[in-house]
């Protein structure tokens, strides 16, 4: 008999498979079908009432583990569709404890300690009688934990069966890696050498499947973000080109912690020039992300660290700003028109937001006009 198992869905899945920013939702193996064929043979391995994969979100990943958050994103056997996506703190439960320790653990009398946590415990479908659980690394790096509920036969989990779960861990953790190396080799086309965001060629084909898809359907939205530093020209000019390219670098890196929340495609357009495709998001919520963007530049303390030997820190904060332009695709783009003429369309808004962003004094974010592709409107200064 086959073991029902349940995954979050792809896009909501993708997080929490950003290892290293190796993958995508539109390359190689199916990485829901990976996952939930492996849980599946760890109830096989050591035979077991029900299992739950939790991973850490690599976006938002702390050094120290114990300050991190778990998610669960694959639940098999008995444990209820209700557990896929709930949180997990390492301090709330043996779950945690195995992640925040990078050690397997089992426990044959639960008795009153909580496995997950008190909210999600109370969420299992049957009362939990013995736990094993392992971590899951991936490039020496714990990023997880993957626990057995309830063994099948009386007398809970024994020595061997630890040391099943510990080989089926370092095999999990190895399956895991080959499929993010997979992931790798396909992205190196895919990512801007720099910044390590997609890049143009592959924001042009991305913009284009998703106008596709709206066009096909009657919901739905999308945000196309225009953004340009500003004043990267004097650093460079004052502290040379080395300098400016670790600005770029950083401001990539705050893009990815302002847009950890969204589901969404950041982009090194050229030069200084990025632009961000937020999907199922309309109009307001794309002004409150960029509004996001643009604080957390201004915000930055930019160059902290040397850029190079004998080369001191610069610390420059307040020197760098972001100017951004905002188009939506039920908002700007033309209904009836064809997708490359609406994919034409949008770029152009987007586009003419961000010239006037510019015009008007920079460090400022702007919406496009539903009249013209030539003008736009200033939303936030």
């Amino acid at each position: 008999m086959t073991v029902p198992a349940r995954i979050l869905p792809p896009k909501a899945l993708a997080r929490y498979m950003e290892r290293h920013r190796l993958l995508d939702e539109t390359s190689g193996t199916s990485t829901d079908r990976f996952l939930t064929t492996l849980v599946r043979r760890a109830l096989d391995f050591v035979p077991s009432r029900a299992a739950v994969l939790l991973l850490d979100d690599p976006a938002l990943k702390e050094e120290d583990r114990s300050r991190n958050e778990l998610t669960a994103v694959v639940v098999a056997g008995t444990a209820g569709t209700e557990m896929l996506g709930q949180k997990v703190r390492p301090v709330d439960g043996i779950a945690g404890f195995v992640y925040a320790r990078g050690e397997r653990t089992s426990v044959n009398e639960v008795g009153g300690a909580r496995v997950f946590s008190r909210e999600v415990d109370s969420l299992l479908v049957e009362p939990v009688d013995s736990v094993l659980a392992v971590p899951v690394v991936v490039e020496s790096h714990v990023c997880g934990s993957l626990v057995l509920l309830n063994r099948r036969e009386p007398g809970g989990f024994g020595a061997r069966d630890d040391r099943l779960m510990e080989l089926f861990g370092d095999t999990l953790s190895l399956a895991l890696q080959n499929l993010l190396d997979e992931r790798r080799a396909r992205e190196v086309a895919r990512r801007d050498s720099l910044t390590s965001l997609y890049n143009d060629r592959y924001f042009h084909k991305k913009l284009q499947q998703e106008i596709d898809r709206l066009a096909a359907a009657r919901e739905g939205d999308l945000a196309l973000l225009f953004l340009d530093l500003d004043h990267l020209k004097s650093v460079n000019d004052e502290h040379g080109h080395l300098a400016g390219s670790q600005v770029l670098r950083e401001v990539a890196f705050v893009l990815q912690r302002c847009l950890a929340q969204t589901v969404s495609l950041p982009c090194r357009y050229g030069g200084d020039e990025f632009t961000v495709i937020l999907l199922e998001t309309d109009l307001a919520a794309a002004v409150a992300v960029s509004e996001r963007i643009r604080e957390a530049v201004a915000a930055w303390t930019f160059l902290p660290m040397s850029t190079g030997p004998g080369e001191p820190g610069l610390c420059l904060k307040g020197v760098i700003t972001i100017s951004i332009g905002v188009a939506t695709y039920r908002r700007h783009c033309t209904p009836g028109k064809t997708p490359p003429e609406q994919k034409n369309e949008i770029l152009k808004m987007a586009d003419a937001a961000l010239y006037a962003a510019k015009l008007k004094g920079k460090n400022c974010v702007v919406v496009a006009s539903t009249q013209s592709a030539g003008s736009a409107v200033v939303l936030k200064s």
